[in-house]
């Protein structure tokens, strides 16, 4: 039986990697492809897209598509599947989860939750002509009626799972109306992207793990045995020799100290690469950052949100500006670099984003900053707290808004917001702190908003144009002059 996997999340997805192992180790016939892979915001796709996935999707001819869908990429899916009526439709992923009888009007069945085993189990009863009434995990439509199974138990060991699959065997790339079946990008062979664990040990409000944590009674958090990860990373320095550094997204990295000792001391002897990681400030001590630093980590990302306790409270956060900025000093002190994801969001008011600006101009430079905007999906509890508080309506909500795109903010919105632009000041060196406190002092986001959002827009480009031509540069370094050609010549499938 033949199954494609359309990827709407961009070739480095490890959810799609690791589905396509899954699948494929069940031994189904599985084609991945990467739908407008290259594109950094999340855009309807084209009539010419669309066309060309039709085309591809037609001669692979399969019995079952799958999609792994988000609140972001929902408008996507339903295009997608609107075109395949006919063939099984079948969604995972976050948005089936927290809006699951909205998913069943586009898709034939939803796996809600972890979808390791439901995945396999969909397939093989599709495969053998048998109902699907008892797989747990798994809502279905059955005439007019939704059938709604429960939810099965946790898969309490993570190291039994398959190493996800980045390679090229058996993928497919699409841009417009091209079709590549190799990725003619070549950073996965420079850098690998991987996650040990499911979960985090906090519930903020505005993410999905405060879903997570109240449908699963707080036992999702779960992650691998260090032997498992060391394994994986072994396999991918093996697959691809010529990787120079490896980035771990798990939602907190250093949550287990005994795990972690471990851990430094075994990645260093086998692995022993420059590492990306993210935490949180209330982990973040003088042994857990000395072993990191010892390991290799060349960036640690903390989550803030904001400089502005009362907002973190409404966040659901628990840490406090003398924690972050005892965090801060520890990773000064270490020489780590890091950056502090900042979420900006309705429920802040002119003194919160003031005060935020002025915490942050505590910290000890330098640092990076980078701003999002909040996003509300269905059902969290930040949302419900908003549309009650109404501060936003139903329309500015996660997949009723079909032009929402991600949630780094835009240039758009930092001209609604200028107060937002002294965050491209913040960290850097050159700047003094004396100036933005001027500047803030004196409501430069007032009285000279459009000066203000220019500025900070000629130091993100001016960042992004350093850090392209640093990369150009590895890339020649790496050999890759073919690439850098195109990519100067902006030649399609490599942009």
């Amino acid at each position: 039986m033949k199954v494609i996997l359309i990827n709407l999340h961009g070739d480095t997805n490890m959810t799609a990697a690791y589905l396509h192992s899954l699948i494929c180790k069940a031994g189904f016939d599985i084609t991945t492809i990467h739908f407008r892979r290259l594109l950094m915001e999340l855009t309807l796709p084209s009539e010419k897209e669309l066309m060309t996935l039709k085309r591809v999707v037609e001669k692979i001819n399969p019995e079952v598509i799958m999609m792994s869908v988000n609140s972001i990429s929902f408008w996507t899916a339903v295009k997608v599947s609107e075109m395949f009526k006919g063939r099984k439709i079948i969604w995972g992923g976050i948005h089936p989860l927290i809006d699951s009888e909205r998913c069943l009007k586009y898709a034939d069945i939803i796996v809600r939750g972890e979808g390791d085993g439901a995945a396999i189990d969909i397939l093989k009863a599709i495969k053998r002509n048998k109902p699907l009434d008892n797989i747990k995990n798994v809502w279905f439509k059955k005439g007019k009626k939704i059938i709604k199974n429960d939810f099965r138990p946790l898969v309490k060991n993570l190291d039994v799972l398959p190493i996800p699959d980045f390679s090229d065997k058996n993928k497919l790339y699409i841009m417009g109306d091209r079709v590549y079946n190799r990725n003619t990008l070549p950073h996965m062979k420079y850098g690998y992207n991987i996650c040990f664990s499911r979960g985090c040990p906090f519930s903020c409000r505005y993410c999905i793990n405060h879903y997570y944590n109240k449908q699963f009674k707080n036992k999702y958090l779960r992650r691998k045995s260090v032997d498992a990860v060391i394994r994986e990373l072994l396999q991918a320095k093996k697959e691809f020799p010529q990787m120079k550094s490896i980035a771990f997204w798990d939602d907190v990295f250093m949550t287990n100290i005994t795990w972690l000792r471990e851990f430094t001391e075994k990645y260093r002897k086998h692995i022993n690469l420059p590492f990306f990681a993210y935490g949180n400030p209330r982990y973040v001590t003088p042994e857990c950052m000395f072993l990191l630093k010892k390991a290799g980590i060349n960036f640690f990302d903390m989550g803030v949100q904001s400089g502005s306790e009362r907002i973190r409270k409404i966040f659901g956060r628990l840490d406090t500006n003398e924690q972050v900025i005892r965090a801060d000093a520890i990773l000064h002190r270490l020489k780590i670099p890091r950056g502090y994801d900042i979420i900006f969001s309705e429920f802040e008011t002119e003194k919160d984003m003031e005060d935020g600006i002025s915490f942050f101009l505590r910290l000890k430079k330098p640092f990076k900053v980078q701003r999002n905007r909040l996003v509300y999906y269905p059902g969290f509890e930040i949302t419900n707290m908003a549309m009650n508080e109404k501060i936003i309506n139903t329309n500015q909500i996660a997949s009723m808004d079909s032009n929402l795109k991600g949630q780094m903010m835009s240039k758009g919105e930092a001209e609604k917001f200028p107060i937002m632009n002294y965050y491209y000041f913040l960290g850097k060196r050159l700047i003094p702190n004396f100036i933005v406190r001027f500047m803030l002092r004196r409501k430069w986001h007032k009285r000279h908003p459009k000066i203000l959002t220019e500025a900070g827009e000629l130091i993100n480009r001016i960042e992004n144009i350093k850090a392209s031509v640093t990369n150009m540069f590895k890339l020649l370094y790496y050999g890759e002059f073919e690439y850098v050609l195109n990519r100067i010549m902006k030649k399609e499938g490599y942009f």
